[in-house]
């Protein structure tokens, strides 16, 4: 099959599910961005002014709240018509408008997906006989969203959201057990990293990758992770470790954080006194979470593709061209902004992490 001669990757639009070619007409700049932590935020500039109609006069666009206004849904679709992706789901939050001399007025739309309304919801409460995944689920619900919940983890005797919204009450569970968060249209995720699903994809240089940097840093890598604490009802302490024995199920080939360490410097141990477990299962899981956290950001890259529409947070990349240390597979997508404007086009900017080096 023959391939077009010419794609185009801009974005399409739709405003409370019509679709709005006038948007992609005046669009001056796109950015979509989100990370491991959830809350997808979309941030767009308009040309604000112009003829609505042949032979009228030109006046302010988009001004008047019939296209763009506050709470109304907006999606946004990138990439060629072969493999476009929706890549924001969510509601318009702010307007803003832009006046400066000798230059046309510019429209500045920003909104967010579901997450927004656990962000703007604080509590002072108590969960009880609850697991982490049942307070996930029982969160989604209040807010009326459908759950999807992949965690494992211990009942917690109490758990106290004191003070907190609701998104960062779920970012804190989520950081103990190294789950995720995020939001698709009306779904709650809330899963560990081995269990998320998105495209793989590989990335070679000088094709798809326009710049990259990489780097491998032994500054938070630790060859052991204890947790502490008092277990009140057996009156006994609490010591729970875990070594590098977390990561191996998600190595495939390479050399650890922790291995590495290891044999360069020897054994360096991490005590946790942060968090204070009032049981033995839950300060094996939380040693876990802290092990596996440093020894997935042994290598760090950041780049900037030449728009990848399939990329999502979660996904899996394979580097190609970028040296023997850094090549190969088991690259974990962790921060992701697509960008679109006049002078480049689309742009994908992502952070990745890799718990090994080349051997």
């Amino acid at each position: 099959m023959n391939e077009p001669l010419f794609v185009s990757s801009s974005p399409v639009f739709s405003v409370d599910g019509e679709d709005r070619g006038e948007l992609a007409r005046d669009l001056v700049f796109l950015q979509v961005e989100e990370s491991v932590s959830g809350l997808k935020n979309l941030q767009a500039r308009f040309v604000a002014i112009g003829a609505r109609g042949r032979g009228e006069r030109e006046e302010l666009l988009y001004m008047d709240g019939e296209i763009l206004d506050f709470g109304k849904a907006l999606q946004v679709a990138i990439g060629p018509l072969s493999n476009q992706r929706t890549i924001f789901d969510g509601h318009i939050t702010a307007l803003e408008i832009h006046f400066e001399e000798a230059q046309e007025p510019e429209l500045c739309v920003y909104a967010e997906d579901r997450l927004m309304d656990l962000r703007m919801t604080r509590r002072i409460r108590t969960y009880e006989e609850m697991s982490d995944a049942d307070i996930a689920s029982a969160i989604a619900s209040e807010h009326g969203m459908t759950p999807e919940v992949d965690v494992s983890g211990p009942t917690h005797d109490r758990i106290q959201q004191l003070n907190m919204s609701d998104l960062a009450f779920l970012r804190e569970r989520a950081r103990l057990l190294q789950a995720e968060v995020w939001a698709d249209g009306d779904t709650l995720h809330f899963k560990t990293r081995d269990r998320r699903q998105a495209a793989a994809q590989t990335l070679v240089r000088g094709n798809e990758i326009i710049t990259l940097s990489a780097c491998a840093d032994l500054a938070h890598q630790r060859t052991q992770v204890h947790v502490s604490g008092y277990d009140a009802n057996r009156r006994e302490v609490i010591d729970e470790s875990v070594g590098e024995e977390a990561i191996q199920a998600e190595i495939t080939s390479g050399r650890s954080g922790p291995a590495v360490l290891q044999q360069a410097f020897g054994e360096r141990i991490e005590r946790r006194l942060r968090e204070t477990p009032l049981e033995s299962s839950e300060a094996s899981e939380w040693a876990r979470a802290e092990m596996l956290r440093r020894a997935r950001q042994f290598v760090v890259i950041n780049g900037i593709t030449s728009g990848s529409p399939d990329m999502t947070v979660g996904s899996a990349l394979t580097l190609e061209r970028v040296g023997p240390v850094f090549e190969g597979e088991g690259y974990y997508v962790t921060h992701l902004k697509h960008t679109f404007d006049l002078a480049q086009g689309h742009r994908t900017h992502f952070e990745a992490e890799r718990a090994t080096v080349g051997d």
